[in-house]
């Protein structure tokens, strides 16, 4: 049984507590994205021998970042309810920081690989916040929160590479990456000044009515087919914006033929720029509580119809637009799928829960580029058909099973 947080330290969209975790997220966010995109640069200037080879270390490191967090995820998850999501948080940003230094003294391609499994491993800060956000508001606020973290997250996503980029110019990418891993550090401290400790149930209680660990059967048995049925639903969400995001700047250069660098920036920035507006607006007024089975079946139609637009597009312009709109409407979907993960378990086994989502995340970014690998060998367009018809599979599934849990004012 989970020990509720009083409502005077209970966290609402726009109380300290929801900001806290929204800043920390934003700050690590920003921090990883200030280098992260510039893997295979780094990897030259450590002796990878050409471009290829660069490109090798730099998708072996992000490969070793996705499996290292499909093992990590659902343990980290545990121990979270065991020992606080607050805790948790923290680590995962203190590592992040550690990780950071680390790879930034690398001399060697197979150093910074070795970074980044650690990053892996002991980091995955977006999980962690999630579910300490999920314990610290009251459900029926939930959506809303969440949807002020995510805003948060996308938006270090979209300035991190401009930012890091600016400071790579006059202190190299070395420079950059130490000043990207102050950031992780920065936020762990407004997270431990700001957020209060989230309660657990002490170990007695937790022996006495809770005799099986959360990781085994203990945690399985207490989830139905609602919880799979979110969860492969935010899987293929994840895959989706992966593939997005990876096919992108060889469908844009292949739609102007030449001098794509600029045009594949302006279309990633408008498409952060309306992730954010999806998250803030669109669950600001759309996602209430009660109705997220229509707006997910809806969404699903929506980013169809978007994905379709992808494959037909005649111009660059076109194409931006259309990449402007699927990644709003993406975005969007992602609190209420949170909301809905948290909501289909008890409050003491939400980290279990967020662990086992980041594991599914993992793999959803390891899915993702394997399909944008395929199918820009194969016909992107074509690819773009298949997902949009994936969304409509997905409305319909969405919309004749999914079933939202009551959610108490409290």
């Amino acid at each position: 049984m989970w020990l509720p947080v009083s409502a005077a330290r209970r966290g609402l969209p726009g109380s300290p507590v929801v900001v806290a975790i929204a800043s920390g997220t934003f700050l690590a966010s920003f921090s990883m994205n200030a280098w992260v995109p510039f893997l295979p640069l780094y990897a030259r200037e450590l002796g990878a021998t050409s471009d290829a080879n660069a490109l090798f270390w730099a998708g072996l490191a992000t490969s070793f970042i996705g499996l290292s967090r499909l093992v990590s995820g659902p343990v980290w998850g545990v121990l979270a309810d065991r020992y606080g999501r607050k805790v948790m948080l923290v680590r995962a940003l203190a590592f992040a920081t550690l990780t950071t230094f680390v790879a930034a003294l690398a001399t060697e391609p197979w150093h910074l690989v070795a970074a980044l499994t650690c990053q892996g491993l002991f980091s995955g800060f977006i999980p962690a916040a999630v579910a300490l956000t999920s314990v610290s508001v009251p459900d029926s606020r939930l959506n809303q929160s969440l949807g002020y973290v995510s805003a948060a997250q996308f938006l270090g996503n979209t300035i991190g590479p401009a930012i890091g980029a600016g400071i790579a110019v006059f202190f190299g990418l070395r420079g950059a990456m130490v000043a990207a891993a102050i950031m992780p550090a920065v936020a762990a401290v407004v997270v431990l000044v700001l957020v209060p400790k989230d309660e657990i149930a002490s170990r007695v209680h937790r022996k006495r009515h809770e005799p099986k660990p959360a990781s085994g059967p203990g945690f399985w048995s207490l989830v139905g087919p609602q919880f799979y049925l979110v969860l492969g639903f935010y899987f293929f969400l994840f895959a989706a914006n992966q593939l997005l995001r990876l096919a992108s700047p060889v469908a844009i250069e292949r739609l102007v033929g030449h001098d794509a660098e600029s045009l594949v920036g302006i279309a990633f920035t408008a498409g952060g720029v309306a992730s954010v507006a999806g998250l803030m607006l669109v669950n600001r007024r759309a996602a209430k509580p009660g109705n997220f089975r229509v707006l997910l079946a809806a969404g699903c139609l929506i980013a169809a119809l978007c994905q379709a637009g992808l494959a037909v597009a005649p111009g660059a312009g076109t194409y931006i637009a259309a990449f402007a709109a699927a990644s709003l409407i993406q975005a969007a979907l992602i609190p209420a799928t949170n909301t809905l993960i948290a909501t289909n378990v008890g409050r003491e086994r939400r980290g279990t829960a967020f662990g086992v989502a980041s594991s599914a995340q993992a793999m959803a970014f390891m899915a993702g580029p394997m399909s944008a690998t395929v199918f820009a060998a194969w016909s992107l367009p074509a690819g773009f058909l298949i997902v949009g018809g994936l969304f409509v599979v997905a409305a319909l599934v969405l919309g004749k099973w999914l079933r939202e849990p009551a959610i108490a004012d409290s």
